[in-house]
Parts: C-alpha cells; structure tokens; sequence
C-alpha cells in the first residue's frame, strides 16, 4: 500500500498492513570539507542523513508556492494516479493574480508503476475561492478539498471554505 502524506512538502509512505507505514528516504548530499594542517591536508567526509522522499514541492510563481499537503484520497486510473492537493499561495514569491495565504486545489498525475515519480501537475488551481462564503470567514480565501465521491454517475467534491463551512462541488464522471 502506498500513502501521499505531508504538509508543506508531499512525502510517500509504504506500508504491509495499513497500519504501521514507513516512510521512503533520501539521502542528502554528503559533505566534503579541506582540512589543512601545515604543509598537508585531509578530506573528510560527514555522513549525509536520510530524509524523507519529497514527491511535490511548492512552485514560485503560481498558486502553490507556499506549500502542498494531499486532499482526498489518491485515485488509480488507467491514466495513473490522480491526487488531488491542497495549496497555499505565498503572496510576494507567488501568484500575483490570488490573494497571499489563498488555499485553492490542484491536481498532479502519478506512474503507477512508481508512486513517487510525477507525470503531470497543474498550472492552475481548479477552484478557487470566488464566493462570499469561501472569501470570508475564519480564515479568509479557502477552498480546501477533503473528500471526493464518486455518486450517481458524478463525482461529489466535499471541501472546507474560509475555515467556517463545508460545501460540494460536482463534476461528471468521465469514462476512460
């Protein structure tokens, strides 16, 4: 089993029983460093450490460029896997045309032969805050997805708006 987890980063996790994951690591680049002593010197080498695997970083320039963190569930298609994320914008280093700290959703496409390797990924969010109940609230300009449904021949996308209310967004279901 495969698991998209993370905030500001999206990381990936494995795990056998759905119960105890582990996470997929990297390892950072080692460092090398000089040391002279008089007329000789040394190469030491600092053993890099293992972090996790980031698998979706924020974008300057667009609407993600805060930080990414997953939505729904993944979803295997023949296309590959579909996950739906959320997003920050970052204001200054982001996309001029949102609000800073806007939360609107994208989408990134996923080899199912390798969860962690990205085939495709939005240029722009496919909702944003645009109406009063998503513009203002406890936090302002949010359309945060949650849960995604699929229900009488239509997808039901469930999201959170403004950090005060829940609401629905449908689309068709879409043979492959």
């Amino acid at each position: 089993y495969w698991m998209y987890f993370g905030e500001s980063n999206l990381y990936v996790a494995t795990s056998d029983d759905l119960i105890a994951w582990t996470p997929l690591l990297t390892t950072l680049p080692m460092e090398h460093r000089i040391v002279v002593s008089g007329a000789s010197y040394a190469i030491e080498t600092e053993v890099a450490p293992s972090v996790p695997l980031a698998v979706l970083r924020p974008r300057a320039g667009r609407f993600d460029s805060a930080l990414v963190e997953p939505g729904p569930p993944a979803i295997l298609t023949e296309r590959g896997i579909v996950l739906i994320y959320n997003s920050a914008n970052a204001g200054a280093t982001g996309d001029p045309t949102l609000p800073p700290r806007a939360y609107s959703p994208g989408q990134a496409l996923f080899d199912p032969a390798d969860p962690t390797a990205l085939i495709w990924r939005c240029d722009a969010p496919f909702l944003n805050a645009d109406r009063p109940y998503e513009i203002a609230g406890q936090v302002n300009h949010v359309v945060f997805v949650e849960g995604i449904v699929p229900f009488g021949g239509r997808w039901l996308l469930y999201y959170g708006t403004a950090d005060s209310l829940i609401a629905v967004a449908q689309g068709p279901a879409i043979d492959e």
